[in-house]
């Protein structure tokens, strides 16, 4: 029994629907997420694509086969531009890259249409544009992620399975038409497009297939960007974007045993806004957040990207700036101190100005211990306390207690 090849257009067609509508209803759900509506875009428009080559009584005319053509190609364009915003590596290059295989293949389609080439010769240039784009966006899929080893190690680590699955996906797709475009090329110029031939069959269980997937791996790979976010929230302080006092402790440890290792010295700033709770008392407490949100931005204006910067309590915070001996510690505490202090925080009508104490420790070998040097921090920020407001006081590291 012969498949009819129309007829599995048709049914591809339908699952182009069906997914078109999951990816617009995944968009509408999630509008905060970039890439979501290029992606349904895309899909959408390889609906109509696939649409339009359903023959009906009589063949479809070339100006509609070459639309049709064109359609899937802007289809494969759109996904791979969507999941470059996805992932923030949507790019000029991309974009003009994308827009050059277009023009190139809406060139060589429409030639070949008016000058009245085979179907044959027409299905393997248009696999060939789709294998372009697939590569293309496996290769971004990879870049995105930090590169083959990066790529690799999140799928060990189990952080990026939704791009691997996608990258999987796309490869797959762009070898099945790699393998079609060389098949197309070996029938005479007479075949009939739409004759129940092997490689037209497995042409649409392919389109199904990968439809059904692309939806799939979509809807994933957003799961897994919301579990992250939800990850860095659970991390973060909301008001100051500072590491939360939790999250601080473990990344102290790590930096520790790092340094010990490399011989490296590591310091640590305590901070504490002097007398905060009378701007509570006499602006309220939405100014109070207001000026805690601004404090924040400041103090991590000028920091380094390996300095960690922690909220570790109500006023009080914490800056571990691994690598750095006493003379930049002071230098940083210094820095923080004017930053915060030579300008008044604007809150609408309403301004407050802000002191600070300041402990400042630094460590090196054996002092490398991390309660020791919270503590020997600490320790620092009362003395800068007993002065007065707006004092910087720097000690050595002391071991914990046993």
């Amino acid at each position: 029994m012969t498949l009819d090849v129309p007829t599995l257009i048709a049914a591809t067609t339908l699952m182009f629907v069906l997914a078109s509508f999951a990816l617009t209803a995944h968009w509408l759900a999630n509008l905060g997420t970039p890439g979501l509506r290029s992606a349904a875009a895309g899909v959408a428009a390889a609906t109509v694509g696939s649409y339009l080559l359903i023959p009906g009584e009589n063949a479809p005319t070339a100006i509609t086969i070459v639309a049709g053509e064109l359609l899937i190609l802007i289809g494969h364009t759109w996904v791979w531009l969507g999941i470059a915003a996805f992932w923030n590596s949507r790019s000029r290059v991309i974009a003009y890259a994308a827009a050059a295989i277009m023009v190139l293949a809406a060139v060589t389609l429409g030639s070949h249409a008016v000058e009245g080439g085979s179907a044959a010769a027409r299905g393997s240039m248009l696999s060939v544009y789709i294998t372009v784009f697939s590569f293309c966006t496996v290769a971004t899929l990879i870049r995105a992620l930090g590169g083959r080893r990066a790529f690799y190690k999140g799928i060990i680590k189990r952080t990026s399975v939704g791009a691997a699955i996608a990258a999987a996906v796309f490869a797959a797709h762009g070898l099945f038409h790699l393998y079609r475009s060389y098949e197309w090329r070996q029938f005479r110029p007479d075949v009939n497009y739409f004759e129940g031939l092997p490689i037209s069959v497995w042409t649409q269980v392919e389109a199904m297939i990968f439809v059904l997937l692309l939806a799939l791996v979509v809807i994933i790979m957003t799961a897994e960007r919301l579990q992250n976010e939800l990850k860095i929230q659970a991390m973060m302080d909301p008001l100051t974007q500072a590491l939360s006092r939790r999250a601080f402790m473990t990344v102290i440890k790590t930096v520790v045993a790092r340094s010990r290792r490399l011989s490296e010295p590591v310091s640590l700033i305590m901070i504490d806004i002097d007398r905060f709770k009378r701007i509570n008392l006499r602006h309220g407490h939405m100014v109070g957040d207001t000026v805690l949100s601004q404090f924040g931005e400041r103090v991590m204006e000028g920091r380094r990207a390996q300095d960690v910067f922690c909220r570790f309590g109500g006023e009080e915070f914490v800056l571990l700036l691994p690598g750095t001996a006493e003379d930049g510690a002071q230098l940083v505490a210094e820095r923080v101190r004017q930053s915060i202090t030579g300008t008044p925080f604007i809150c609408g009508e309403k301004q407050a100005s802000l002191t600070l104490s300041i402990g400042v420790m630094t460590a090196r070998g054996d002092d490398l211990l991390s309660d020791g040097m919270l503590d020997s921090a600490y320790k620092a920020l009362k003395q800068a306390q007993k002065k007065g407001t707006n004092f910087i006081v720097s000690i050595g590291a002391a071991p914990p207690a046993a």
